[in-house]
């Protein structure tokens, strides 16, 4: 009598084919895989294995440094050379004794005797001869000696052809006036050095809420105060860096012409701050001074 096969196991052989089925197909394609492999393994360890070895004995230590700092740009020095003949004042005031000096601002047309009266009004309409003349000269304020007093006033026309103090107008300009920012003035026996710190346009008759033209020998407060009132009045600013002047101590310039044509009463100024007496100096620069200090002293 047969056994019966039972139910369950009539699955059992199918199921298991294609379980070795499915074996054998992950083993082949695991062996593609590694077929495919291989080959890059070998190359790199043949690249590998060629390699020199790094002998560390050959190798020379060498300590760190510091990065390289900069250094500093060197400003150029600004060196004035004299340009004022004390022998051509002295001829000119022999033929004019109203010639008390001389202006000059190195590449404009200003440089011209000037001259001083009892009043403020002769030279505007006559020449430094004394002859009639539409441009004028160029004069001192009658209060004023350029020699002692604190403060010193010098007007001149504005002339349309640009001459007479028609270029003090270049320093509202900043870089202009940085390339000319020495001029020199003298009296009759000295010749002086200044260094402009300021250019204005104000105001310059009565009722100007700065009177500049009224500071001419000054006591310490009037001459802080003259000082401040430049500065906070200027059109253009040259005094950074500068040491203030001080009374007794320093003297200063005021160049003053028209503004323009119009009777406005707006003035254009240039204030300057004295450097020095440099009757016998022939250069200055501002690394070396007035020839190591050798000039003499202002009055």
């Amino acid at each position: 009598m047969k056994t019966p096969v039972k139910q369950t196991q009539r699955w059992m052989l199918p199921v298991g084919v294609l379980m070795l089925l499915g074996g054998l197909v992950c083993l082949g394609v695991l062996a593609l895989a590694m077929l495919f492999r291989f080959p890059e393994k070998q190359v790199a360890a043949a690249e590998f294995t060629d390699a020199p070895l790094l002998d560390r004995k050959a190798l020379e230590w060498v300590p760190p440094t510091e990065a390289p700092t900069e250094q500093p740009v060197e400003e150029p020095d600004f060196v004035y050379t004299m340009g004022i003949d004390m022998a051509k004042v002295a001829s000119h005031h022999a033929a004019n004794p109203d010639v008390i000096g001389w202006v000059r601002i190195p590449d404009t047309c200003i440089n011209y005797p000037i001259v001083q009266t009892n009043n403020n009004d002769f030279y505007v309409d006559h020449s430094w001869q004394g002859a009639p003349s539409f441009a004028g000269a160029i004069f001192a304020d009658w209060r004023c000696t350029l020699d002692t007093t604190d403060n010193a006033l010098v007007y001149g026309h504005n002339m349309g052809n640009g001459t007479m103090l028609h270029a003090i107008k270049n320093y509202k300009v900043y870089e202009w006036g940085m390339a000319h920012r020495y001029f020199e003035v003298a009296s009759l026996s000295h010749r002086y050095l200044y260094r402009v710190v300021a250019c204005s346009v104000l105001y310059g008759e009565l009722g100007a809420k700065f009177d500049y033209w009224n500071y001419i020998s000054m006591n310490r407060p009037n001459y802080r105060y003259y000082y401040d009132s430049i500065k906070g009045t200027a059109g253009t600013w040259y005094g950074d860096g500068l040491p203030a002047p001080k009374d007794n101590q320093d003297r200063m310039i005021a160049l003053q012409t028209c503004n323009s044509g119009a009777h406005d009463g707006m003035r254009c100024i240039l204030f300057a701050q004295c450097v020095g007496d440099v009757t016998n100096v022939t250069e200055f620069s501002e690394k070396q001074g007035l020839n190591a200090g050798k000039h003499p002293p202002i009055p």
